[in-house]
Parts: C-alpha cells; sequence; structure tokens
C-alpha cells in the first residue's frame, strides 16, 4: 500500500486554519465575561447565559456530529463544511462584542445569549469537521501526528496574538473594533485550506451505519468515553483563563498584567508543540500525559502556597508549568484519532464525526462551564460589576482560590482517571491501524498485542 506523504503546502494550510478559528476561539474564551460585566451585566447573569447556551450546545453538537457521518458532498466530507464556517466564524464573533451600549440590562443579556448561541453554532461548522479531515489526509499515524501538532503549534500563537494584541486594543479603540480587526485576521486565515487540502481516506465501514449504529459505537467505545471523561475533569476547575483579566485588574492592580500572564500560558505552548512528534517516536503518549500531569499538579501546588504578592515570580513559576502542560495539551487529538481506530477495530465502524463531534462538544463544554462555573463563583464572592469597580478584601481572596486552588481539585481527578482507566498505547493501536487498512490480519494483530482491552 501506498503511503501518504503530506507536502508542506498542505499542512501548512491545516496548521494555518487552526491559527485563524483559535483567534476567534481565545477571543471568546478570554475576555468574553470581561466584556459581558464591562458593559454592566452581573456575573451570575454572564454564568446564565453560558449555561443557556450548553443546553442547546447539548442537542446541537451530537446532530451534527452525525450529519458529518452521514452526509458526502460531491467535494468532500469534510472540507465544505469548512468554506461555510470561513464566513459564519468571523462574523459571529463581530456579532458578540456590538452590544448597544445604551440598551437596559434586559437588552443587553438577550442579545449576549442570542449572540453566544449563534457563536457557537457557527463554530461546531468547523470544529467537528477540522478535527476529523487529518484523518482522511493520511492513514499513516506519524502524519496525523505532525499535523496535529502543526495545528496546536498554530493554536498556541494565536493565543499569543491574542494575548498581545487585545489588551492593547481594547482599551484604546473599544471591544467592537477589536473583535473586527480579530475577524478579518481570522478569515484571512481561513482561507488557505481550501485551495491546498485534499481529502483521501476516509475509511470504509462493512456496511452503512445507521444513526442509532453510529450512537452505539459511540457508547461502546470505552476509551473514548473515558478520555473525554478526564478531559472534562482535568479542564471544567480550570478557572485561569476565564478569570486572567480579573485576576490582573483587581488582585495585581492593573490590566497591564494580562499580557504576562496570557503569554506565561501560550508561549511555552508555542514551542513545545514543535517538539511532541520527536518526543513520541522515542515514549508513549500515555506515559508523556501521565509524566507531564504530575509534574503540573505539583507546580500548581507550589503556585497556590507562595501566592500573588511577588507577580514576576508567579509568572514564571506559570511559564514553567505550562512547559509540561503543553505535552498533554498537545496530545489530546492524538489520543481521539487512536479512540477512532480502536472503534473500527472492534466494531467494523469509522464515525470520525461522531468522535470528533464528542471532542468539539467537550471543548466548548468546558469553555462554558468554567465560564460559568467561575462568574458564580465571582458573584458568591460578592463581585461587583461594572468597568472600574472597587472590590473586597473578601472578593480579592475569592478571585485567588478561583484562579490557583480550584484547578488542582480537576487535576489530580483528570490523572487517576486516565492512570487507571485508559489502557490503550501506541503499540497497539500502530496494529490496530494496520488491520483497519487491510494490511494485518486481526488473528496476527492479536497475538502481538501487549493489553487487554
Amino acid at each position: 500500500m501506498t503511503k501518504t506523504k503530506l507536502r508542506a503546502g498542505e499542512q501548512f494550510s491545516f496548521g494555518i486554519y487552526s491559527f485563524g478559528t483559535i483567534l476567534s476561539y481565545y477571543l471568546i474564551m478570554s475576555y468574553l465575561q470581561l466584556y459581558m460585566t464591562n458593559i454592566g451585566i452581573p456575573a451570575a447573569a454572564v454564568a446564565i447565559i453560558f449555561v443557556v447556551a450548553k443546553v442547546w450546545d447539548a442537542v446541537n453538537d451530537p446532530i451534527f456530529g452525525v450529519m458529518v457521518d452521514k452526509v458526502n458532498f460531491k467535494k468532500g466530507k469534510y472540507l465544505p463544511w469548512l468554506r461555510i464556517a470561513t464566513i459564519a466564524i468571523p462574523l459571529s464573533t463581530v456579532f458578540l462584542f456590538v452590544v448597544p451600549a445604551n440598551a437596559s440590562l434586559q437588552v443587553k443579556v438577550l442579545w449576549s445569549s442570542a449572540a453566544y448561541i449563534l457563536w457557537d453554532m457557527c463554530y461546531t461548522l468547523c470544529d467537528v469537521p477540522f478535527n476529523a479531515l487529518a484523518t482522511a489526509m493520511t492513514e499513516e499515524q506519524p502524519e496525523r501526528n505532525k499535523l496535529y501538532s502543526l495545528a496546536a503549534f498554530f493554536t498556541y500563537l494565536g493565543g499569543l496574538l491574542i494575548a498581545i494584541a487585545v489588551p492593547m486594543l481594547f482599551p484604546a479603540i473599544g471591544w467592537g473594533s477589536t473583535a473586527l480587526i480579530i475577524a478579518l485576521l481570522c478569515f484571512g486565515a481561513l482561507l488557505p485550506i481550501h485551495f491546498k487540502t485534499k481529502e483521501r481516506y476516509v475509511g470504509a465501514a462493512a456496511q452503512e451505519a445507521s444513526i442509532g449504529d453510529i450512537f452505539r459505537s459511540l457508547v461502546h467505545n470505552k476509551y473514548l468515553l473515558i478520555f473525554t471523561g478526564a478531559s472534562i475533569a482535568g479542564s471544567v476547575t480550570n478557572f485561569a483563563m476565564t478569570l486572567n483579566g480579573y485576576f490582573a485588574i483587581h488582585c495585581l492592580g492593573s490590566a497591564s498584567w494580562m499580557t504576562p500572564l496570557a503569554l506565561a500560558s501560550s508561549v511555552p505552548f508555542l514551542f513545545v508543540a514543535l517538539f511532541v512528534p520527536k518526543l513520541l517516536t522515542k515514549v508513549d503518549k500515555f506515559h508523556a500525559y501521565i509524566v507531564t500531569r504530575v509534574i503540573t499538579i505539583a507546580i500548581d501546588i507550589v503556585i497556590y502556597l507562595t501566592g500573588y504578592g511577588n507577580p514576576l515570580r508567579l509568572i514564571l513559576l506559570i511559564s514553567v508549568k505550562n512547559i509540561f502542560a503543553a505535552v498533554w495539551n498537545v496530545t489530546a487529538m492524538m489520543f481521539i484519532a487512536d479512540c477512532i481506530e480502536y472503534g473500527q477495530f472492534h466494531f467494523g465502524q469509522r464515525n470520525q464525526g461522531i468522535a470528533f463531534s464528542t471532542k468539539a462538544f467537550t471543548n466548548k463544554m468546558i469553555v462554558a462551564l468554567t465560564g460559568a462555573l467561575a462568574m458564580f463563583g465571582l458573584a458568591a464572592y460578592g463581585f461587583i460589576e461594572g468597568e472600574g469597580a472597587v472590590q473586597s478584601a473578601h472578593t480579592l481572596s475569592g478571585i485567588w482560590n478561583l484562579y490557583a486552588l480550584w484547578p488542582l481539585f480537576g487535576s489530580v481527578i483528570s490523572l487517576l482517571i486516565m492512570l487507571f482507566c485508559y489502557k490503550l498505547r501506541d503499540h497497539d493501536v500502530r496494529l490496530m491501524i494496520a488491520v483497519n487498512n487491510g494490511e494485518l490480519e486481526r488473528e496476527s494483530a492479536a497475538k502481538q498485542f501487549r493489553g487487554k482491552f
């Protein structure tokens, strides 16, 4: 069988698409709550907006995952969806940040709710097909790892741009103009994939799967469910990204700290992402995940115990932590791809759309839940909305607990789930891929497996 070797231009177009989408994603994940409370929406109301959006998302994402698996366009299975998203994501991003300043609180809440739901639906149009596209571009695990690592690199590059640009732009030109600039950059980055990328391999089940079969295969794919559960547990209490602006302004005393804090998170990821594929040629990704998780938990404990009295020391510790956190973040999509191979090996159905819609839904649910829980937390600690409001000592202590202590709980739970429940390893996944591609007999692979599934 001829091996697929992707050209540099095709790899770049895949990576730069991730850059474009993440500009919108990080703008919203990092600054939407701050924007809403600045325009006078109470923290508890902001939390409710995020919860309402996720109720719709709970219906929207699985349906779209089924659509991706069942619908085949003449010009491809995944790329046509990305063409729609190229227009929809930038427009919906701007809509979120142009709430009329003189509107009543009710209008602001309704506008923000509708705009967030609209953006969420538009992002779904790209998230599921884009993540599944790598499995259609190449059947080679190392090539896929390169694509996912490149996408991760551009993801963190986008985060770096947002971290630097947004804190400088919105105080000078306002939120609406800032969102428009980010949306235009997003649109430009989304274009190349439509001219450079090809779908070559979408897999083939023995027979056409019904919608019921697809959902049953998802339920039976225990490792996809285990990894999804671990991802949710590890991120749902991580309020640092949501509260970055609040922590900088109210605890450290100036919005100017927003950029250094964001850079401490994004710069390590940017550089580590490029070295992960080489690392994974020497180390099983599961072992890399576990070791780096343990290290980040240890550093988080140090961060909380030392406090924020010395901002430069805090930023240094966050930077070191994220060198290791980058490894288990970059490997996330690789684990999903492995779960797809496991699903096809055991059930004969290759349902990338459902598998990656699970990841897409998980990502958005995490953003919404962390956003909602963080805002409920602020409300519980007595946060006062409005630009320039002065917070009490009790509120400042609460912001620090939400920022530094709560992420530890989720990290420990995630580590335990992966350590004791997730059994897939790279050696065995490579054998499954060979069977799925018709290169190896199932019986021969079974004799070479090192684990039990």
